[in-house]
């Protein structure tokens, strides 16, 4: 295996045992170090310049919280926040041969010293891709083979959650804003131009008026328009080969120029227009190449990067929502003092069976662990949840969801059913698995056996 189709393709996000180095076997091309006129074994040095990359690159990151690193992420949602103290990736060893990579809950491209470094979706980019799709509102399966596997990660997940975010504002219509404008009127509109009017030498029928009127001709759709033509123009244009018809409507809007270096973000004021927020601040990104694409990076180290178990849980509760009735995930009942200030706690599901009765449970991305069942942290975060909300609801139901590989459903014949006993009440405590079929032309139908025919009371 070559280096570079290591770092692209085989390190996988939550990882347990780790990436070695050592996997990488062709060493016949440089990465990230000079072989010319070098007395010592080429090989040699190119296993020392690959774990000095990685070396380099971990101590870049590891030093930073992600709220100090400034890449370009996207969210899925406004009451979604990723817990910012988590490491992008950690390392152990110091050489070659010992040295392994391990991930978390971190998802996405960065690019060092023109060299990619890819986190991938575990369950396989394409489940990533459909999450995506169901969390933007279109769940339709689309052309996945449509995607260039050369594509960098965060090159191809900016482009498609962009076209996603474009569709779904675009059904509110093209963006419009008020502009001022003054014209020679039969009719009285706006104001009257009194200082104009007045040096008429004769009334001729008209009235100079100054009045405002919608138009779509703005900055924001300017901003749009110049993205569309770039991506429609580029590699990328089989992912956004299915919205002719929106590139169609930018380009018959009459843009005025951009200079991108004084286009400062602007936040959408009307509220119904709101979606094209997003839009804006992701156009911006693909017109200034603020994303982990090799060749064209301008500085030295760049990244795209999120949190996919912001993503998972997102995916589920849309999957739950169709079947049950859920609590906002901003309605904050409930806090507890931490010795400085009190937190907000929220599981991350409360179902609403009616009559004050609600199920409770939290949305893990991690592995579960078939040996030895739910870590002692998350016991105590699932106790804590029901131990608070017992006080006002009556708690029927608990446990955690987890996703797993429809292959290894076998394992879950062994899961026993349990009851967490909290202030001598006994709630049933279930461990339950959203399947991730290897087929993904029917995880459609898995999701409406996990929404109807695996209820969770």
């Amino acid at each position: 295996m070559k280096a570079q189709d290591f770092f692209n393709f085989k390190i996988k996000d939550n990882s347990l045992n780790g990436y070695p180095l050592h996997r990488i076997s062709d060493l016949n091309v440089d990465f990230y170090c000079n072989t010319y006129r070098k007395h010592t074994s080429h090989q040699e040095i190119r296993k020392t310049g690959i774990a000095n990359f990685i070396k380099e690159l971990h101590s870049k990151l590891a030093r930073k919280n992600l709220s100090e690193l400034n890449f370009s992420t996207i969210t899925f949602d406004e009451e979604y926040e990723a817990n910012q103290e988590q490491k992008i990736f950690d390392i152990s060893g110091d050489n070659f041969n010992n040295l392994k990579i391990f991930t978390g809950n971190i998802v996405g491209s960065i690019v060092y010293k023109s060299h990619n470094f890819n986190i991938n979706c575990r369950f396989g980019n394409e489940f990533l891709q459909y999450m995506i799709a169901n969390t933007s509102g279109f769940l339709e399966l689309e052309n996945f083979g449509s995607i260039n596997k050369n594509l960098g990660l965060g090159e191809w997940i900016l482009t498609y959650y962009w076209k996603l975010q474009l569709k779904k504002a675009f059904s509110l219509g093209i963006y419009k804003t008020y502009q001022k404008k003054k014209d020679n009127l039969t009719s009285i509109k706006g104001s009257i131009d009194i200082n104009s009017h007045l040096k008429k030498e004769y009334f001729d029928g008209k009235t100079i008026c100054d009045f405002k009127e919608h138009s779509y001709k703005n900055e924001l759709n300017s901003v749009i328009n110049k993205a569309l033509t770039k991506v429609f123009k580029s590699r990328y244009q089989p992912i956004v080969a299915d919205i002719y018809n929106i590139k169609n409507a930018f380009s018959s809007i009459n843009t005025r120029e951009l200079n991108l270096k004084s286009i400062q973000k602007k936040k959408v004021l009307n509220p119904y227009f709101k979606k094209y927020n997003q839009v804006f601040d992701l156009s911006l990104k693909i017109l200034k190449d603020e994303f982990a694409n090799v060749g064209e990076s301008k500085s030295d180290f760049s990244a795209f990067l999120f949190d996919i178990s912001l993503l998972f849980e997102h995916h589920i509760r849309k999957i739950l929502k169709q079947t049950y009735t859920l609590f906002p995930k901003n309605k904050k009942e409930f806090s507890i003092p931490n010795g400085i200030y009190e937190n907000n706690i929220y599981p991350d599901v409360i179902i609403d069976y009616g009559n004050n009765e609600i199920g409770v449970y939290d949305v893990k991305y991690k592995n579960f662990d078939f040996t030895n069942g739910v870590n002692r942290e998350d016991k105590f975060q699932i106790i804590t949840y029901v131990a608070t909300y017992l006080n006002e609801y009556k708690v029927i139901d608990c446990g955690m969801i987890y996703p797993l590989r429809e292959i290894d459903f076998e394992k879950t014949k062994n899961l026993k059913e349990q009851v967490l006993r909290i202030n001598q009440k006994e709630v049933p405590f279930n461990i339950k698995f959203y399947k991730v079929c290897k087929d993904l032309k029917n995880q459609v139908q898995i999701d409406k056996e996990f929404m109807n025919e695996n209820k969770l009371n």
